[in-house]
């Protein structure tokens, strides 16, 4: 166990580190947890307009058209928002103007986008269809903007006009070139080759990528990085998901429109499996870790803090555990740590496949508590049996490691009592 601490530290934890601070990893998640409330609100109503129990899903059809508009208005327009979010918070991570940088990013992105035969605006490519576009045209807007601006090729005005007017201003020239430039390269390929920007990225980025972050191993791996990045203090779901969140949307998407349209649902990992699922009380199913020093054990750390954290593991956050325990560095629970969302991944993932519990669609906001967050995420009361025995076995995985580790802690807890007992008898 030293020598693989001191590999991954030597070589692994620099890497991990730079990437998870690195500028456009970061803009591309902070941008899109901009979109996470729109989510979420428009997953309320694809669940009362689309619910999977048949009753109900009969009583709703009649309103299922004016109730899908929420629907369409939040999860459709996941691209659109998506581009100028992510824009925005590059530009201000370099100290630029990060709203004019949203509005020519969000610009660039219309005139990349085709329209239809009647000269309407796609809505599917308005959403995840789009985002990977989205990503792609806000950096490149931010740096030809950073590249005009840190050679002064922009318009400057007087110190006396109003902030709101020489920022227009100052944008001129770059978004000028920004607008040329996406303009030129979709005529090219259109005229060329009959393919828009969507056509090319979706086809090079967008479909590669939800092959391997949609696939069984491509979760478990994303699942392993995640937790080993935790084990060394580094918190690894903004790492990775920093990377993988456009595809694990994205596949969601999907699942939403075939749900929609009365269709098995073609995914099983999407953002809502790999959110809610392996996560219950936290990376690590740290729920199960709570609830094992809060009735079982002996040492007074390990029983307090148990008490201490249980209402934060319950709405999912773990870092009260990873780093009272600690998990952080602790070869005895760093093991189980990994172990037990791995197992409860395989788990979910064959329950789903084989139809035991349905796949899930919903994504709802990452604090809700279990089991209510597996029955919300499949719609189907199953999901809530699961996540229960999912809970079962990651306690079982964890026990006898919690285990040797609880009765470490109450031998040096005796021996600071003797010690201190000892001491008192000195004195007196």
């Amino acid at each position: 166990m030293k020598g693989f601490q001191a590999f991954m530290e030597r070589y692994f934890m620099p890497v991990a580190g730079k990437l998870a601070e690195q500028r456009h990893l970061k803009a591309v998640r902070d941008g899109i947890i901009a979109v996470m409330p729109l989510l979420i609100i428009g997953s309320i109503f694809l669940i009362i307009s689309s619910p999977p129990y048949k009753p109900w899903a009969e009583f709703m059809a009649p309103f299922a058209a004016s109730l899908s508009i929420p629907v369409d208005a939040t999860f459709g327009l996941l691209g659109l928002i998506a581009v100028f979010s992510i824009a925005y918070n590059l530009a201000k991570s370099y100290g630029m103007d990060g709203l004019s940088a949203g509005v020519l990013s969000t610009a660039a992105f219309f005139v990349a986008t085709p329209l239809t035969e009647e000269g309407n605006i796609p809505l599917n490519l308005m959403g995840s269809e789009g985002l990977f576009i989205a990503i792609l045209l806000a950096i490149i807007t931010v740096e030809i903007f950073r590249f005009f601006e840190k050679r002064n090729i922009v318009i400057r005005m007087p110190d006396t006009v109003p902030p709101s007017v020489w920022r227009a201003f100052t944008a001129l020239i770059p978004g000028a070139v920004i607008i040329t430039l996406v303009w030129g390269v979709d005529l090219l390929l259109r005229s060329s080759w009959d393919l828009s920007l969507h056509g090319i990225v979706g086809a090079v980025l967008r479909e590669p990528l939800q092959m391997l972050g949609g696939s069984f191993w491509g979760a478990m791996i994303a699942i392993l990085l995640i937790h080993l990045l935790w084990s060394f203090g580094i918190h690894g779901i903004s790492v990775v998901a920093s990377v993988m969140a456009p595809i694990w949307y994205s596949l969601t998407d999907e699942n939403i429109a075939a749900q929609r349209a009365g269709e098995e649902l073609p995914h099983i990992v999407g953002q809502p499996y790999m959110a809610i699922w392996w996560a219950v009380g936290g990376s690590g199913m740290a729920l199960a870790l709570t609830l094992l020093f809060l009735f079982l054990a002996k040492s007074k750390h390990l029983k307090g803090l148990g008490r201490g954290s249980i209402g934060a593991s319950i709405f999912n956050i773990s870092e009260p555990v990873i780093f009272g325990a600690p998990v952080v560095m602790n070869p005895l629970l760093i093991i189980p740590f990994i172990l037990a969302p791995l197992a409860v991944g395989i788990i979910t993932y064959f329950s789903m496949s084989i139809g035991l519990v349905g796949k899930p669609y919903v994504i709802v906001p990452w604090t809700m508590p279990p089991p209510l967050s597996g029955i919300l995420t499949t719609g189907d009361f199953r999901g809530g049996i699961l996540m229960l025995v999912n809970i079962a076995v990651a306690m079982f995985i964890y026990f006898p490691f919690f285990k040797l580790y609880d009765k470490q802690l109450l031998k040096e807890e005796e021996e600071r009592k003797e010690t201190a007992a000892a001491a008192k008898e000195e004195e007196a």
